[in-house]
């Protein structure tokens, strides 16, 4: 059972990094396009609501990974 915990943790850290690398290209990226958008109010406002949306990907990352320890925390027990 601690071999299968193990894995299951691993997996997690993976999938925890992939995301939250993912999260972070896409903050660049609407930090790029606000900087390229020339005062553009369309411009920016691809620009922000790119940035949201990449916080928002954060945040469902970061939730999943809790939600994740406690359903691995209670199969294991």
């Amino acid at each position: 059972m601690a071999e299968l915990n193990a894995t299951i943790q691993n997996l997690l850290n993976i999938a925890t990094a992939i995301g939250l690398l993912a999260c972070a290209f896409f903050i660049c990226v609407a930090g790029y396009y606000f900087m390229t958008s020339g005062g553009s109010p369309s411009g920016i406002e691809k620009a922000k609501s790119g940035a949201f949306n990449a916080c928002i990907g954060f945040g469902l990352v970061l939730s999943a990974r809790v939600i994740a320890n406690i359903i691995n925390s209670a199969v294991v027990r």
